[in-house]
């Protein structure tokens, strides 16, 4: 019953997908004629509005099981001064601020994030997606990455940086983010230790993405973002870094080329170094962040 519970919400994307595929796959190949680039070249939209249509009901299925560990304790001090009572058509009372205020539930999930913050976890999510692809390419002669590397060029040929970084870069992050951390890893955590629950969500994420190199790499990835989003204790904390690793791996190559073409060697060195540096402090940070509040859950 729990495994069902944790990945039924992956099912309702893998549906959302099948059909948008199928569907767009008659239009666009077996009722034209065409081949299948005609398709690969649609493939970037298709993957965009599944994500926007998984959204919908992941996002009602995580407001609900928020009021659920308001009510049972699961969020600490919060949730242990929460009765049923207190939740009444998504309005929760702020009875531990002592003011009788009501507030929405949506400011009441790990609290808001300020722009540094933002900032911080855009460019920690830089950083792991570096060093991330770095870990893997480490080992892509056995990962078999011709495959994939074939597949992306197909899905991104043809298309502006821009089109690429809003699909690529902010709806795919925000989707998966939304079902595999909210939901799935979330839904583990409610039963398990963190490093557990967020090791067995890595490891659905990266199956999900069903070929070896993208799986090892996401596996990777969406293990430290589950990590990093229970130390913060902040919902989009995993997004933001899910979008920073995304949009980093899109334009770094640009980047790293026009950086030594324009400004030298020692620019390119002393990014990678701020990279290095700004990622291993945030991550630190959110961790004693985590430790001062006891280890307490906030979302």
């Amino acid at each position: 019953m729990l495994a069902w519970k944790c990945l039924y919400p992956i099912g309702i994307h893998f549906a959302i997908s099948q059909v948008l595929s199928y569907l767009g796959m008659y239009l666009l190949v077996w009722r034209t004629g065409a081949d299948i680039t005609a398709y690969y070249q649609q493939a970037l939209l298709l993957t965009g509005l599944t994500g926007i249509l998984a959204s919908v009901p992941c996002i009602w299925l995580y407001r609900g099981d928020y009021r659920r560990r308001s009510l049972t304790g699961i969020l600490g001090r919060l949730g242990k001064e929460l009765t049923p009572a207190s939740i009444s058509d998504g309005r929760i009372q702020d009875f531990g601020a002592g003011s009788g205020k009501n507030v929405s539930c949506s400011s009441l999930i790990g609290g808001h994030l300020h722009i540094p913050e933002m900032i911080m976890f855009l460019v920690i999510g830089a950083f792991l997606g570096q060093y991330g692809n770095i870990l893997v390419g480490l080992f892509q002669q056995y990962l078999n990455p011709e495959v994939y590397q074939e597949t992306q060029s197909l899905i991104s040929d043809g298309k502006s940086i821009w089109s690429l970084i809003f699909w690529m870069g902010i709806i795919a992050p925000l989707a998966e983010e939304i079902i595999f951390r909210w939901l799935v890893f979330l839904r583990m955590r409610d039963n398990m230790r963190v490093v557990t629950a967020a090791l067995l969500s890595g490891l659905c994420f990266g199956i999900y993405h069903m070929n070896l190199l993208q799986g090892v790499y996401a596996t990777i990835l969406g293990t430290l973002f589950a990590l990093l989003l229970e130390w913060s204790g902040k919902l989009f904390t995993s997004v933001l870094l899910h979008m920073g690793a995304n949009i980093w791996s899109l334009i770094v190559s640009d980047v790293m080329l026009y950086m030594l073409d324009h400004t030298g060697t020692m620019s390119v060195m002393v990014l990678n170094v701020f990279l290095v540096l700004a990622g291993t402090y945030g991550i630190w940070y959110c961790y004693r962040k985590y430790q001062k509040r006891g280890c307490t859950r906030k979302i």
